[in-house]
């Protein structure tokens, strides 16, 4: 299934952190590192990625750190899961634009189409998830109605 990388996680330990805090009040890397127990190196340059990307914001100074820049209701799974991992497909194919060739059996495939098809609903899926359903203290998922998304997806 979908599996996550050590950087999107703590990129997700991290928003989750920051969310948690009044607003105005930054918290370090070296705070969230040692709350959490992370790599230090690997969360510095992963919080560096979310202020480029301008989802987080950072102060300097005594009082410096990083803070939200955005509120997480505004940013999806989808577009956190880009900027942390890149665009992935189902399969490689999947990404691609209809001309590229994606491998060597993209002529003879019986299946791109179906890989394309699934990998837009996939993300449109993810899509409608917000970060901030991350940011709260219990997360309950709610069951997924494949009927209904199908719908949403196909029309």
């Amino acid at each position: 299934m979908l599996k996550l990388n050590r950087t999107t996680e703590y990129g997700l330990i991290a928003l989750r952190h920051l969310s948690q805090r009044q607003a105005g009040d930054a918290s370090s890397a070296r705070e969230i590192a040692d709350v959490y127990g992370l790599p230090f190196d690997i969360l510095a340059k992963t919080l560096q990625r979310l202020k480029e990307s301008g989802i987080i914001q950072s102060a300097q100074g005594a009082r410096g750190g990083y803070m939200l820049r955005r509120p997480l209701d505004q940013v999806t799974l989808a577009e956190f899961l880009e900027l942390m991992e890149g665009a992935n497909g189902v399969v490689a194919c999947a990404e691609k634009p209809e001309h590229e060739t994606a491998c060597e059996f993209q002529s003879k495939c019986q299946i791109h189409g179906m890989m394309r098809g699934l990998n837009t609903r996939l993300k449109a899926f993810l899509s409608g998830i917000r970060l901030s359903e991350f940011t709260a203290e219990k997360i309950s998922p709610e069951p997924i109605q494949l009927e209904n998304f199908s719908r949403q997806v196909n029309s």
